[in-house]
């Protein structure tokens, strides 16, 4: 498809091509047909795909790069743009954000853009609200020019790597947050937990154990309904904006999570059934481990290449169930592990084993795309079984 954009001072030419399979240069598909249209091009736009399950942000830029690249080594100086497409599939409604739905409760209009809730290309930047912006290390890679009141730097973790060629690369998309602050004093600092980096080592600036250790002495954060760094980083922030922190706990302790992230799904003879499909790398399952006790982890999907000595669980998880196709090192776990054939053998075996334990944790740890379409509907099925267990206990 061929059209014309007429802007009053030139015209120019746009050619919609169709995608590009791997293989393109070597004539898979219509793919040298396709490249070779590109040779008198001034400028191109990778229209990407975010919530592609099998190939992420990173590796679908790579693939069409490399089959450019490989056709002709002159595409290289043409000038490129990567499009992210259906960011409205990304987005989570704002009343759901914690720290949105805090700060309207408290008379402070907010809203939230970016990964939740809208655009920010529909946000007015001369509004007098705040506007609370989730920042990706992959969209911070590609930011130039952002005015931060705050930032939160929560965690640094391998386990985000597929959006990076390599560890240095990530950790320099993340100290860029810094650079958009006015002071490095309004950068609110997370605990990094489970993990055995210190915060303080990568971004060079005072890890502020002490005032986390007071926050978790004043405050059980094992009442809250989201992870412990990530309530902690809360009440800082809402210091910071001089409001109450006992009403912020109050308010962590009675705001839901969304679906799908430790989602408190059903309690059974006394056995608490918690889904959380949406938890796709070792350092949320991990986190999720360290919220509950006596507990069995179920596990599923494709992981990202990282070792299983990423899996910082807690000692709280006494058995831990995995499919066979989920490549771990059974060596490095530290309590009973069954090995299953299929996740859908899965409801027979919680059946008979869930009144050992005081909760069952559907925390997968990897991508779903192996056996679902997506976390949503991994986790409407771990919820299907919850509801047959319920229904045969009756």
């Amino acid at each position: 498809n061929i059209g014309v954009l007429n802007n009053s001072e030139s015209l120019i030419t746009i050619c919609d091509l169709p995608g590009l399979l791997e293989g393109a240069s070597d004539g898979v598909g219509m793919g040298r047909r396709v490249l070779k249209h590109l040779r008198n091009t001034k400028f191109i736009i990778y229209l990407i795909d975010p919530i592609n399950e099998k190939f992420n942000i990173s590796s679908q830029i790579s693939m069409l790069e490399d089959e450019l690249f490989k056709f002709d080594e002159n595409y290289q100086s043409i000038k490129k743009l990567i499009v992210i497409n259906k960011s409205d599939k990304l987005t989570t409604p704002y009343e759901e954000y914690l720290n949105i739905s805090c700060l309207n409760e408290n008379g402070i209009e907010s809203i939230a853009c970016g990964n939740v809730g809208v655009s920010p290309l529909e946000f007015e930047s001369n509004q007098k609200i705040y506007a609370i912006v989730e920042l990706s290390s992959f969209q911070l890679f590609y930011s130039k020019n952002l005015k931060l009141d705050f930032g939160v730097f929560l965690n640094f973790h391998s386990d985000h790597l597929d959006w990076h060629k390599d560890l240095e690369e990530y950790k320099n998309s993340k100290m860029k947050l810094l650079s958009f602050l006015e002071s490095k004093n309004n950068l609110i600092i997370g605990t990094n937990t489970v993990s055995t980096v210190n915060l303080e080592n990568i971004i060079g600036i005072p890890s502020e154990e002490k005032l986390n250790r007071d926050i978790t002495k004043k405050f059980d954060l094992k009442l809250s309904n989201y992870p412990i760094d990530t309530s902690i980083a809360f009440i800082k922030l809402i210091d910071k904006l001089n409001l109450n922190i006992e009403d912020a706990y109050k308010f962590l302790k009675k705001k839901s999570t969304t679906e799908h992230r430790f989602e408190k799904v059903e309690t059974i003879n006394g056995t608490r059934f918690i889904n959380d499909s949406k938890s796709t790398n070792f350092h949320s399952v991990s986190s999720a481990s360290e919220r509950v006790n006596n507990a069995l982890l179920i596990m599923h999907g494709i992981t990202k290449n990282i070792s299983t000595s990423e899996l910082q669980l807690s000692n709280e998880i006494k058995k831990i169930i995995i499919p066979e196709d989920m490549k771990l090192d059974q060596n490095l776990f530290h309590c009973e592990v069954e090995v299953i054939k299929s996740i859908f053998e899965l409801e027979d075996i919680v059946k008979k084993d869930f009144q050992r334990f005081e909760t069952v944790l559907f925390s997968c740890g990897g991508s779903s795309f192996n056996d679902f379409e997506n976390y949503i509907e991994r986790g409407k099925f771990f919820k299907s079984i919850v509801k047959n267990i319920k229904g045969g206990q009756n």
